[in-house]
């Protein structure tokens, strides 16, 4: 148009990257996946080993009253309550606990790898054939003992799985031979494969009980690590599903300053001032450091000639302050006066503050429009 009253540049009307003054879309949350069966990943907490001390005291002779002496507990690795030492239904107690945390601990979503996984580790091998022993379906077979582990009964049968009404004397003496063995230690276990941690323990928390309950005698089998175990496996666990996590996906064209490509894990959760910019199109630099691990820059930056778009998909967008919706500075070049360049000093100014004010009709801060260069810079708080 060229004159004063012409219309603003072409990149209004399609520079959709301003805020909306009712834009809230929930943030989406990371979480750990839970299994199928809904069961979660489990932990030792502490309160489990204030739990197991109360109830080694409350447990005690001292404590129990006549007619509880003796008598047996119902439930799935229930022992009858006999009059014991308080260090030894610690230790038993120890074990119960053990039992739980490793029942509590494997989920189908921990045991998936196992599906591409031809030949084990010696040592995962052994542990997946002692669990087979205990639960009654002794296998040797790889192919048979992953087909056991991965069917949809096998949580079933760990969760139901009553030791000590249902090993037999020559089960545990099985038992107590692999838990003898050199591989199995679930120090070993862990440096392997960290999945199996859990049900390597469960194997040694129920020998060490029933040696000192049901199968008295014999060789003593290794006591069941400290709590300090599950604690590893936990941070193991946890360090592994860092890792996992996606590093940013870049799109072809773009510049990222600093380089994402350049940067650990660490450093990409804490980019200070991150620009992204293509060349004679625009350029967006977020304010403060931006946590940039999972970002799927591809969807979530559009920058085109007369336009630049941050989550246009608004199922991508999260909440005010969450990922690139925060304070930014966008400058978008090639941004001209629908009929080229207004020659006239007077009404470049009246253009000029044409488009200062639609600028901040779209609650977005003017900062500069330059009318012979055709570039444009506003402030957004948020997107």
């Amino acid at each position: 148009v060229g004159a004063a009253d012409s219309a603003a540049p072409s990149t209004v009307h399609s520079a959709r990257g301003f805020p909306s003054a009712d834009s809230t879309l929930p943030l989406r949350g990371r979480r750990r996946d839970e299994s199928p069966d809904g069961r979660g990943s489990g932990t030792f907490p502490e309160r489990e080993r204030e739990r197991s001390t109360k109830r080694a005291e409350s447990r005690s002779p001292d404590n129990l009253p006549a007619s509880a002496q003796g008598a047996a507990s119902e439930g799935a690795g229930r022992v009858s309550r006999e009059p014991r030492s308080e260090l030894l239904q610690a230790e038993l107690d120890e074990c119960l606990d053990t039992v739980q945390w490793c029942i509590e601990s494997v989920t189908r979503e921990s045991l998936k790898d196992l599906r591409n996984m031809l030949r084990p580790p010696p040592v995962v091998k052994l542990v997946f054939e002692t669990v087979s022993l205990l639960l009654g379906q002794h296998e040797s077979r790889w192919d048979r003992l992953k087909k056991f582990v991965l069917s949809s009964a096998f949580l079933e049968k760990v969760d139901k799985f009553n030791f000590q009404q249902s090993v037999t004397r020559e089960q545990f003496k099985k038992l107590r031979e692999f838990l003898q063995h050199p591989s199995f230690d679930e120090e070993v276990v862990k440096t392997v494969f960290v999945p199996v941690v859990p049900l390597a323990a469960w194997c040694r928390a129920i020998g060490v009980h029933l040696s000192k309950t049901k199968f008295k005698g014999g060789p003593e089998i290794r006591p069941v690590a400290s709590a300090a175990m599950h604690q590893e496996h936990d941070e193991l666990e946890l360090q592994q599903e860092a890792e996992l996590v996606e590093r940013p996906i870049l799109p072809a064209g773009v510049f990222f300053e600093p380089d994402l490509e350049k940067l650990s894990n660490e450093e990409l959760r804490e980019v200070a001032d991150l620009t992204i910019s293509r060349p004679g199109v625009g350029t967006l630099t977020f304010h403060g450091l931006t946590d940039c691990m999972g970002l799927d820059f591809e969807r979530i930056v559009r920058l085109e000639v007369g336009e630049v778009l941050v989550y246009p998909e608004p199922a991508l967008k999260p909440d005010v302050g969450v990922g690139l919706n925060k304070p930014a500075t966008v400058t978008i070049y090639q941004c001209w006066p629908p009929n080229g360049v207004v020659q006239d000093v007077r009404n470049q100014d009246k253009y000029r503050k044409k488009v200062k004010q639609m600028t901040e009709d779209k609650r977005a801060r003017f900062i500069d429009y330059d009318c012979f260069m055709g570039v444009w810079t506003f402030e957004v708080e948020h997107f």
